[in-house]
């Protein structure tokens, strides 16, 4: 009963802070958001550790103190403008939604879409990550996507209407296999966020460093004869976009160096990300622990 009443008023002050964001004028949401956010970088103590120990595995000493600091802010303002994205992206028209980015190299989906491939797309927790699977879905065609199902039943709700109404299907994690199959039978794309933390998959490397990935779309492209897509979608400034779509890992064009091609294809797709994080690093969600795997002593701030 405890946690009942404990998600419901989740909920309810969830609803709240969307009617506000829907209801003021934008110029000052955006404030409101950049205000929220400079207080989550004051006050978000156990998360501003994570992202520090996180940019010390990625740069080391290669930048200064100061700028780490910065990309922390910045990481929080890009997040909760992130969050607006998917407060709004409720209730506005397919017209308005498509209005707020611009896209470049859509001619690898287009291609695949002509030539009658099945496509997996990869992201990440970077830029607006709540635009870029609804704008694909509306503009290029309905989508699967592989999603952990929230703890919150009225969240969860919530989150599954919003995605349904952009044309997404939403897959539970754990039974993920059987819904891509379905998919692909059902002539729809495949969708991943593929830079989080997991327990469990293939060993890689990111930035240098050992992590777990999920070998589910190398897996699937090499079964399927899939291309894999990856998309970034920039933030520019709050509701300005410019969706990037990558060239095409297409496994019928590559030239493997070993045996193990589940490996390597997914070590290419870590590499992406890795690069697209490299050249805006302040859009990544640095406050989540992706390397906890192989490096759970760092996250401890009392060590």
């Amino acid at each position: 009963m405890k946690r009942k009443i404990k998600d419901y008023y989740r909920y309810v002050l969830y609803n709240i802070f969307k009617f506000i964001m829907l209801y003021t004028p934008k110029f000052l949401t955006k404030r409101i958001l950049i205000l929220i956010a400079k207080f989550a970088y004051k006050f978000n103590k156990e998360h501003i550790n994570i992202a520090k120990v996180n940019l010390d595995l990625v740069y080391e000493e290669s930048i200064s103190k100061e700028k780490k600091e910065e990309i922390i802010f910045t990481s929080y303002k890009s997040l909760l403008f992130n969050m607006y994205e998917f407060v709004e992206n409720q209730v506005i028209s397919k017209e308005k939604l498509l209005k707020k980015a611009s896209v470049e190299n859509d001619e690898v989906i287009l291609d695949a879409i002509r030539d009658n491939r099945k496509i997996i797309y990869i992201t990440a927790h970077y830029g607006g990550w709540e635009i870029a699977l609804p704008y694909v879905a509306l503009k290029y065609g309905k989508l699967a996507v592989v999603n952990r199902k929230m703890d919150n039943p009225y969240m969860n709700k919530m989150y599954e209407e919003a995605r349904d109404r952009n044309n997404i299907t939403m897959l539970e994690k754990k039974v993920a296999a059987k819904g891509m199959l379905k998919a692909f039978k059902e002539k729809k794309a495949i969708a991943l966020v593929i830079d989080q933390h997991m327990k469990s998959g293939i060993e890689i490397e990111f930035f240098g460093k050992k992590v777990m990935a999920t070998d589910s779309t190398a897996r699937m492209a090499l079964k399927f004869d899939a291309i894999i897509i990856p998309i970034f979608c920039v933030m520019n400034d709050f509701r300005d976009y410019t969706l990037k779509f990558g060239d095409a890992i297409d496994c019928k064009n590559i030239d493997f160096k070993t045996d193990d091609k589940i490996k390597e294809l997914t070590q290419m797709q870590s590499d992406l990300i890795e690069n697209q994080i490299y050249e805006y690093p302040h859009l990544w969600f640095w406050q989540h622990k992706r390397w906890k795997k192989y490096y759970k002593n760092l996250y401890d701030r009392n060590k």
